[in-house]
C-alpha cells in the first residue's frame, strides 16, 4: 500500500469497510470504534464486529473472571500473555457460519483488523466463499508483534500490515486521530497525574499511586472495582460503568465507548458518554502525565493529547518494546528514572514539547479518504 494514501485504506468510494475488534481489550476496541466514527463522518460506511460475539457462550461468560484475576495479580496477567494461543476451539461454529453467510450476502471484501485473533476467521471466510479476493489491513498498535499476531504468523504474511510505530525506531508512521482539538499546553494544566492499568486494570500502578501520594502529588486514578476506591483528598477517582459491556450494543444498535463517572464520596455515580471519543480521554488531555504500563493504544492517547508518558512495568515483550520506542523518541520516561529526578516537571515539559512537535509527522490512518480517491497518482 502506498504511503501516499493519507487515510491508509485503499478502498473504492463508499465501499463498506468491516472493522474487526475485540471487547476483551479496550486498547483494541476503542481505536476500532474511533476509526469507525472517522470513516462514517467522511461518508464511508462501516460495520464493527466484536470477536467475543463468536465465542461459545460458556467461554464468553468466563471473560469477567479472567479480567478480575488479572487485575488482582500482575504475575497471573503476565503469565497469561506468555500463553497466548490459537482461539479456534473457543469459537461457535454456528455463529461463524451465520457471520460468513451474512458477509457473503453483503459482498464483504474489505477488512481491517486490530488483533491477530481475527486472522484465522478471515482465512476461513475466504475458503467459505471459494477463494474470494479480500483486502485485509492488519493494524499494529505495538512496536513489535503483539501476542495475538505472533500466534498466526503463518497466516498474516498474505495480508497488508500497518505499523503505527516505525519498528526501526526512526519516527511515527500512522495514527488514529482521537480529536481535532489542540492539546492543552502543559503550563495550563493542573499538576495532577492520571494513573491507570489499561483496560483491565493490570500492573504496578497501585504501588506507584502510594509513592506519589507520599510525595505530595495529586492524582486522577481509574478504578475498576468498588474495592479499588480508597477515598483520599489527593485523589480524584474515575470509573467506567460496571454495567457496560463492549459486546452489547446500545438502544440504537451501535457499540459505544465505556461511560465514565467521577466517583464522589457519598454520591451515586453519574456515568456519562459522548460520541467523539471516550470520556477518559478528556481527563488525559488535562493531566500533567500518564502513569501506566506501556500499552500500544495508551501511546496513541499520549501523542494525541501531548501528555507525557511515565512508564510502569510492562505487560509482556511487546509493551517493553513500546516503552523503549517511546522513550527513544523523547515522548516518555521510566517511572523509576522520573522518581530518581524527584518527579521533575522539567522532564515532563521537555517531553510535552517533543510530543507537540511530533503530532504533525504521522499519517492519519482513516483520515481524509477523498485525497486518496481523487488523486490519480495514488493507487
Amino acid at each position: 500500500m502506498s504511503r501516499k494514501e493519507e487515510n491508509g485504506i485503499a478502498s473504492a468510494a463508499f465501499r463498506q469497510v468491516t472493522l474487526l475488534g475485540s471487547g476483551n481489550s479496550l486498547g483494541v476496541y476503542v481505536p476500532v470504534m474511533q476509526l469507525s466514527r472517522q470513516l462514517n463522518s467522511r461518508g464511508i460506511p462501516t460495520e464493527v464486529c466484536v470477536l467475543e460475539d463468536l465465542y461459545l457462550d460458556h467461554i464468553k461468560q468466563r471473560v469477567p473472571a479472567y479480567k478480575k484475576a488479572f487485575h488482582q495479580s500482575f504475575t497471573v496477567a503476565k503469565k497469561g500473555a506468555e500463553l497466548a494461543r490459537d482461539i479456534s476451539d473457543c469459537l461457535d461454529s454456528i455463529k461463524l457460519r451465520q457471520l460468513f453467510e451474512g458477509w457473503e450476502r453483503e459482498g464483504k471484501t474489505r477488512f481491517v483488523t486490530a488483533t491477530g485473533f481475527w486472522l484465522p476467521i478471515i482465512q476461513q471466510y475466504q475458503l467459505f466463499t471459494g477463494g474470494l479476493r479480500l483486502e485485509v489491513d492488519c493494524l499494529h498498535f505495538d512496536a513489535i508483534h503483539s501476542p495475538s499476531y505472533l500466534v498466526y504468523e503463518d497466516i498474516s504474511d498474505s495480508y497488508n500490515h500497518i505499523w503505527f510505530y516505525d519498528p526501526a525506531g526512526k519516527g511515527m508512521s500512522y495514527r488514529i486521530a482521537i480529536t481535532d482539538e489542540t492539546p492543552v499546553p502543559l503550563h495550563m494544566r493542573e499538576e495532577r497525574y492520571i494513573a491507570h492499568g489499561g483496560g483491565w486494570g493490570i500492573g504496578t500502578y497501585p504501588s506507584a499511586v502510594q509513592e506519589l501520594l507520599q510525595a505530595g502529588k495529586w492524582l486522577s486514578v481509574l478504578a475498576y472495582y468498588r474495592e479499588d476506591i480508597k477515598p483520599h483528598e489527593q485523589i480524584h477517582y474515575f470509573m467506567n460503568d460496571p454495567e457496560w459491556s463492549p459486546w452489547v450494543k446500545n438502544e440504537d444498535g451501535s457499540f459505544q465507548f465505556p461511560p465514565l463517572a467521577r466517583i464522589e464520596y457519598g454520591q451515586a455515580p453519574e456515568y456519562r458518554n459522548q460520541q467523539t471519543y471516550p470520556p477518559l480521554f478528556h481527563v488525559i488531555r488535562h493531566s500533567a502525565a500518564i502513569i501506566s504500563k506501556p500499552g500500544g493504544y495508551s501511546l496513541m492517547e499520549s501523542l494525541a493529547a501531548a501528555t507525557p508518558f511515565v512508564f510502569l512495568e510492562p505487560f509482556g515483550r511487546h509493551e517493553a518494546s513500546n516503552a523503549a520506542y517511546w522513550i527513544k523518541q523523547g515522548f516518555g520516561i521510566w517511572y523509576e528514572d522520573w522518581k530518581a529526578e524527584g518527579y521533575s516537571m522539567d522532564s515532563l515539559i521537555r517531553i510535552h514539547e517533543n510530543l507537540m512537535l511530533a503530532r504533525n509527522h504521522s499519517i492519519n490512518y482513516g483520515g481524509v479518504l477523498d485525497a486518496a480517491q481523487n488523486n490519480p497518482e495514488i493507487r
